[in-house]
């Protein structure tokens, strides 16, 4: 864990005593634009929402511009194919990633990346939630990432019946042109339906100071087709299909596309590659006027695959899942419940071609979760069972097992609240890519002949909060917030062979391509840390502050590298994100990133350096309504060289270091119509 520096104290001081707000008056209601929260807070202190409005503001391309704001969730990996996200330095792996209930599973392919494929424009809302509790979902190793679709009422303009949505864009730092089309219609009161689609083109990007990243380009198309009941109060339905295809030239094996630096290492040529994402949804909810109803009910089915265009070979998996809860409020002496019962399920089955071998994934899980609130107290217990299986060639791995948690919650006085929780969970998947099953055989050492054992994780963490009206100016918006957490995971099943690639094992005596060990790792390993985060808002102006510090170690305190699907954390991180309502109609925004050195690292691993960047953003409604808005957002404004400090890095013999940087200053132009 890294000590803040008096750089961001002093940013953080500075920034919540600033001359330019604290020379503001207060205005009558009618005169001021009220922007919304940048994060909408609950009870539960460690959630935090990314919302439309702030997805807008920036302007994202892809999936992982969207949290370029959030101190704790970290994207490395530099090109579009190899980012993987880190949450509290956990990697997507170990986290229940889904969209619109849809589990997003295992990875496809040892170099590529587990972010899902998805136009940020659909994206309503995304809840990072790193808390322990019981109804996250299976594999919430580290916690759980939604992501929440829009349905044509959100896209319509008041009033409107039928609509249609086009929107245009480019990017500077790979030249990428974006369109894309919606068309809306309400079908009467309540059911509305929605059909979308999206096209971008990008060239290989241009990094800070000049150099161009090559394997980096490629194309993205995204289609979705939305039918959705949404009425005031009762039965809500929403039916969903979407598909996204990203094709682009990437080095497949061996070093792969997503470690060290493609101008330095030419050792493998670029292999055409598609990923394909078909994900169907359903969902049904239910808030009775009763206390005892408040339903939601989700089904779904994805098929994702990854296509070589060279020889048509696939990997691929198919996941049949859902989940079923209900939540119910009751009073009893006193004391407030909101008690959650439910059940999930998902059956996954991964398939490779070139020799095609099949594997499946299930786990059948049952939990509850009671959140109780009296007077100044709140107390959240739960538990959650989960029956797991997960095939590895001749041996599978079956079990079950039952997690706890607990948290609580005390208001101490004016405003500030004491929080404290802790929580366990378990995954019976693995992180064994689907692509690396084709290489088993029986002379695999399968965990040297022992069951293996499910993963499991045990998360803990504490803080303090603060939240407040006319803290510092009349009608001001104040909320601080201060945790540390300690998160520990065992016995994650990895591969563990002395070659690096399959392809590599003919030096060893095996004959290529073969995977030598798959076993439970011995290690554990312990991400640690705190966040600061503060937020402050008055009349037309919000801004926010993020500091994230953790370390990735074993338990006996040593540092641990960035690992492909288990985790890794890099330096101190600040964040300090700005929005203003110029006008009624222009919205300003501006962030800071600072980024500490990585120097605290195991000696076989290269040091990082750290960096800072600024992105301006601005909006514009020219006719003073939502029908035409004009966007421009520059990142990285300065030209700053940089690599993410969880991307796989590497050095040369001269120990130089060979990583991916990511793009430089990056100009993004865009123009929505919606008539």
């Amino acid at each position: 864990m890294h000590k803040p520096t008096p750089l961001v104290l002093a940013m953080i001081s500075g920034t919540l005593v600033s001359p330019a707000f604290a020379g503001q008056t207060s205005h009558h209601a009618s005169a001021v634009v009220e922007l919304d929260p940048i994060v909408l807070e609950s009870r539960n202190h460690s959630n935090r929402r990314i919302t439309d409005e702030d997805i807008q503001r920036h302007q994202p391309l892809d999936v992982a511009d969207i949290f370029r704001s959030e101190a704790s969730v970290d994207v490395g990996g530099g090109s579009r194919n190899a980012q993987r996200l880190y949450l509290r330095g956990l990697e997507a792996s170990n986290l229940n990633v889904n969209i619109d209930g849809a589990r997003e599973g295992r990875n496809l392919h040892q170099h590529r990346g587990s972010l899902s494929g998805l136009d940020p424009d659909l994206i309503k809302q995304v809840e990072v939630d790193p808390r322990p509790s019981a109804d996250q979902g299976p594999g919430a190793l580290g916690g759980r990432v939604e992501f929440t679709t829009k349905d044509a009422q959100d896209l319509l303009l008041p009033g409107q019946q039928q609509g249609v949505r086009v929107k245009s864009g480019h990017a500077s730092a790979d030249d990428a042109l974006l369109g894309s089309a919606s068309l809306m219609a309400r079908l009467n009161e309540q059911w509305g339906a929605l059909a979308h689609l999206r096209a971008v083109n990008r060239d290989d990007y241009r990094v800070g100071g000049g150099d161009t990243m090559p394997h980096s380009g490629g194309q993205d198309r995204d289609y979705l087709f939305r039918l959705s009941r949404l009425p005031t109060q009762g039965h809500e339905i929403r039916l969903g299909a979407q598909r996204h295809t990203l094709t682009g030239d990437h080095p497949y094996g061996s070093r792969g596309s997503d470690f060290g630096d493609p101008r330095q290492d030419q050792a493998q040529d670029a292999v055409g590659q598609r990923l394909r994402q078909h994900r169907w949804t359903l969902q049904h909810t239910h808030d009775a006027p009763q206390q005892w109803l408040d339903w939601i009910g989700r089904l779904y089915y994805t098929d994702h695959q990854l296509q070589r265009l060279d020889d048509g070979t696939r990997t691929r998996t198919r996941e049949y899942g859902g989940d079923a809860r209900n939540t119910f409020r009751f009073d009893h002496a006193d004391i407030q419940h909101r008690l959650t019962l439910g059940m999930d399920y998902y059956l996954e089955e991964g398939r490779t071609e070139g020799p095609s071998i099949t594997s499946e994934s299930r786990n059948l899980g049952a939990f509850i979760q009671n959140r109780m609130h009296q007077g100044r107290w709140s107390l959240s217990l739960g538990a959650r069972f989960d029956d797991f299986s997960t095939e590895f060639h001749q041996q599978t791995l079956s079990g079950n097992a039952i997690s706890p948690n607990v948290s609580a919650q005390v208001d101490i006085f004016g405003g500030w609240t004491a929080f404290a929780g802790y929580g366990e969970a378990v995954s019976g998947a693995g992180i064994i890519p689907i692509g690396w099953m084709a290489y088993l055989n029986e002379d695999t050492n399968l965990n040297d002949g022992k069951p293996f054992k499910a993963e499991k994780s045990r998360r803990r963490e504490a803080g303090v909060s603060y939240d407040a009206r006319d803290a510092l100016l009349e009608s001001d918006r104040l909320t601080l917030d201060f945790t540390v957490f300690d998160t520990r995971l065992r016995n994650s099943i990895d591969r563990d062979d002395p070659w690096g690639s399959p392809f590599a094992s003919g030096r060893f005596g095996h004959e290529p391509p073969f995977v030598g060990t798959i076993r439970n790792r011995q290690d554990t390993l312990r991400t640690r840390g705190y966040e600061i985060r503060a937020s402050w808002g008055i009349g037309r102006h919000d801004t926010r502050l993020s500091f994230f510090s953790a370390e990735t170690v074993d338990e006996d305190g040593n540092p641990q590298s960035v690992s492909r699907r288990r985790g890794g954390t890099g330096g101190d991180r600040f964040i300090w994100d700005q929005r203003w309502a110029a006008l009624d109609n222009l919205t300003l925004g501006y962030t800071f990133t600072w980024v500490d050195d990585l120097t605290r690292v195991p000696d076989d691993a290269p040091q990082r350096d750290g960096y800072s960047l600024h992105d301006i953003q601005a909006q514009w409604q020219p006719g003073m309504d939502d029908r035409l808005s004009l966007s421009l957002v520059v990142r990285n404004l300065l030209d700053t060289r940089y690599a993410e400090q969880t991307s796989l890095a590497d050095t040369d013999a001269d120990g130089r270091l060979l990583v991916r940087d990511e793009p430089g200053r990056d100009i993004r132009l865009s123009a929505t119509w919606t008539f």
